[in-house]
């Protein structure tokens, strides 16, 4: 039977909030691609934006994920590839170290890190939403209330930034690399309110045909499912 996060004990020699870290940063990186997806539309000047929200749909991608704590100099690095549906429906697998996948539908996102036998359950609620306003629905010039947003040209690429005006920002200092060639995303990084910095890089795109059930998933049978806060 479903456990709530609060219940569960953590697997031997993995701490909870490690986990909980993770599925938190996760659930970051799917709100700032909703973020591009929405914010595409605010300016004439975000035009390369808007091509490549709508060139990585149905494409498929090899990541590296870089994560460094605030006060730290060394990254964590991972690595996988990553499936696009329109977004910000996304399918990361990762398998370098450790395999997991991650999976988001829109609204559902699935966590599932084979190591620990479980499944982390979670959905945008509206508290994040209010936190996040790119993800709601409705008006343009309210989304643009949000963000500012600029274009520039560096080396050759595309190179966006989204600022979020609120200081309460899940995420912030947003920068977008965009080959102006392809329209695809090359690199996103952004920083966190608490200081900590990610970057991916994206390598090897290819067409995907994706299914509603890609972006769904079917944890294996005996598999233990947490719900997240």
């Amino acid at each position: 039977m479903p456990r709530r996060r609060s219940e569960h004990r953590s697997a031997p020699g993995i701490p909870r909030y490690a986990r909980d870290d993770e599925w938190r940063n996760t659930l970051r990186l799917t709100t700032l691609f909703a973020a591009l997806a929405l914010a595409a539309t605010l300016t004439a000047e975000t035009i390369e934006l808007d091509s490549a929200a709508g060139a990585m749909s149905n494409m498929e991608a090899s990541f590296t994920h870089r994560f460094t704590a605030k006060g730290f100099k060394n990254s964590q690095v991972e690595s996988g590839s990553v499936v696009f549906g329109s977004l910000p429906k996304m399918r990361w697998s990762y398998t370098s170290p450790e395999k997991k996948v991650f999976v988001f539908d829109g609204s559902q996102s699935w966590f599932y890190v084979p190591a620990d036998n479980q499944v982390t359950l979670g959905r945008v609620s509206d508290a994040q939403k209010g936190e996040l306003p790119f993800l709601l629905l409705g008006d343009p010039a309210a989304r643009a209330k949000h963000f500012i947003v600029k274009q520039t040209s560096k080396s050759g690429a595309i190179v966006t930034t989204l600022q979020p005006r609120s200081a309460s920002a899940l995420v912030r200092n947003v920068v977008v690399t965009i080959s102006p060639s392809t329209h695809l995303i090359s690199r996103i990084e952004y920083s966190d309110r608490e200081g900590n910095r990610t970057s991916f890089d994206f390598s090897g795109y290819h067409r995907r045909a994706a299914s509603a059930a890609t972006f769904r998933f079917d944890p294996p049978a005996g598999t233990q499912i947490v719900h997240a806060d």
